[in-house]
């Protein structure tokens, strides 16, 4: 059995046991939607329903994007017999099969209004348009939406999208680039020429900036995460962005040299985006531990939680990292206890 499928399942025990320890309160609904990315979507996808799915508080639900049809026959070369024919019955297949492809695009649009939240691990073609529409009126009437590291990359050219993250992966000049101010703690504008990008995996510490909100309340002022990559210079219309944790991108693992956002919050008509630049995991990849580390499922099922109820019941982990030592534990181990 794969390893992410093996995750799946022993968190789903766990949740099992989660939710007998927690009472028979009801579970909040939440959907990933993923299937396109530049990442691993499907490792990072199992990892984050594996740690919501542990805390016992959520139903988990995934819409993947319809998977791009090939034709069952090869392409035929110039040297094959009866080149023409063959050439013809390959050329009327492929368009065959692209017809259904785009049918089965055009219709992709969840019913997002059926969940208390939604977690995007989404990097890619841009949705229909009547996904979009739908997207932008479930923020706007209250939704919440978490994202997961690339999913910050995703429609540049999506207007409305752009003011829910507040912040994404964008090109030099394209809105505007923060980082934090390290002696206040604010948020300022900077790097007007910097296109996003990121230096060499590491662990990095991870500073809280907003310890009264309840996504961040109870962690400690400094906590070093697990090796990840660290994004520096997410640019965007910076409309509305409350920072509640910062990293230092050091310059010499290749960073910016500035206190990064990692974290925030936006507000967009009635409801929330998180945004999460951590959480990293390329194609190919073995190691889990920017997905496992304890302090990004903490952070990534609190504010799950925020998104959905308004409120934060989850406590801050025993086995939380501290400044000096990161804590890399599979969701499926997790111990998870409410207030």
């Amino acid at each position: 059995m794969k390893k992410t499928n093996a995750l799946f399942f022993r968190a789903a025990f766990c949740a099992a046991l989660a939710s007998f320890a927690f009472g028979a309160q009801a579970k909040s609904k939440i959907l990933i939607v993923n299937g396109r990315n530049n990442h691993d979507w499907r490792a990072t996808s199992d990892s984050v329903r594996a740690t919501l799915e542990a805390t016992g508080l959520f139903d988990v639900e995934v819409s993947t994007a319809p998977e791009e049809l090939t034709p069952s026959i090869r392409e035929p070369k110039n040297a094959d017999t009866n080149f023409p024919a063959a050439k013809a019955r390959f050329d009327a297949l492929r368009k065959s099969e692209s017809a259904k492809f785009d049918a089965e695009w055009a219709k992709w649009n969840p019913d997002f209004a059926k969940y208390a939240a939604v977690v995007l691990d989404y990097n890619g073609t841009s949705w229909p348009g009547a996904m979009q529409s739908n997207f932008v009126s479930y923020v706007r009437n209250g939704g919440g939406v978490f994202l997961v590291h690339a999913a910050n990359n995703s429609f540049a050219n999506w207007n409305e999208f752009n003011d829910i993250i507040g912040l994404g992966w964008r090109n030099a000049g394209f809105g505007t680039c923060l980082s934090v101010n390290p002696q206040t703690g604010v948020a300022e504008p900077c790097c007007a020429d910097a296109a996003s990008g990121h230096g060499s995996k590491h662990p990095f510490v991870v500073t809280t900036r907003k310890a009264d909100h309840p996504v961040m309340r109870g962690l400690p002022a400094e906590w070093l995460h697990g090796k990840d990559e660290l994004y520096h210079h997410m640019r965007g219309p910076a409309k509305n962005v409350t920072v509640l944790a910062s990293a230092f991108s050091d310059e010499k693992e290749r960073g910016s040299g500035l206190h990064e956002p990692m974290v925030w919050e936006t507000t967009f008509g009635k409801g929330r985006a998180i945004v999460c630049s951590m959480g990293h995991f390329w194609r190919g990849d073995t190691e889990f531990d920017s997905l496992h580390c304890v302090g990004f499922q903490t952070v990534l099922a609190r504010g799950v939680e925020y998104l959905a109820t308004g409120n934060v019941t989850l406590d801050v982990p025993a086995n939380f990292p501290t400044k000096e030592k990161t804590s890399i534990v599979e969701p499926h181990s997790m111990t998870w206890r409410t207030k």
